[in-house]
Parts: C-alpha cells; structure tokens; sequence
C-alpha cells in the first residue's frame, strides 16, 4: 500500500469516528432538558396552603413539577399557563410543563379561591 493510501485511509477513519462521537453530543442547549424538574410542593389542610416559598422563581424552558395534595376535594390553577388540576382528597396530584413563557403566573385553589404561589419565569 502506498503512502498516499495509508494517509487517505487514516484520514477516512479519522472522519468516521469524529462523525460517530459527534451523534452523541445533540444535547439540548445549555443542558436544561436533561436538569432535574424544578419541584414545587403543595400542601392544604383544613384550608390552610403550605408550601416552602410563596414566590417560586425558574429559569425559561426549566421543567416544573408541581406536587398537589389536599385533604378535600379541590382543583388547582395555574394562570396564564392554563393548567389545571383535579384534586381528590389525600391523594397527590401533579403538574408537570416546560415553563417557556416568561411573566409571573398565579397559582390558586379554585374551590376555596385560595392564593397558593406565583410562578415567576425568566
């Protein structure tokens, strides 16, 4: 084999593998998808809202996870992102999106029309 075919067959290797480990670095950007959700957990008993912050403060395109449990029936709102959520009596209910629209966002307890926390997405 001819210098110039070793070389031709080096550099068509070379290619080969940078094209191989390249398939496995699409990560998304700035590794958010693959960051843990960002978890709010949400208490209510006897009418009382427990959570650990009433302001809860995430990056845009982060995942939340919102943890709802209720010692009666309930439904949990999340304004401006619309979601709701049913809640039955001391069973957790869960929300979970990709917070892609930046503002600050409410959430309530419809029943009661209790305030539980605001979302504030930047």
């Amino acid at each position: 084999m001819s210098p110039a075919e070793r070389l031709l067959i080096a550099a068509m290797t070379s290619g080969v593998i940078l094209a191989t480990a390249a398939c496995g670095t699409a990560a998304a950007p700035s590794g958010q998808a693959s960051a843990a959700p960002v978890t709010v957990t949400v208490n209510v008993s006897h009418g009382a809202v427990r959570t650990p912050s009433r302001r809860v403060s995430v990056r845009r395109g982060r995942v939340v996870r919102i943890v709802v449990t209720s010692d009666t029936a309930e439904e949990f709102h999340l304004h401006g992102y619309d979601r709701e959520l049913e809640l039955k009596p001391g069973v957790p209910g869960e929300l979970r999106f990709a917070a892609d629209e930046p503002g600050v966002f409410e959430a309530e307890l419809h029943g009661s029309g209790a305030r539980v926390f605001e979302l504030r997405v930047g």
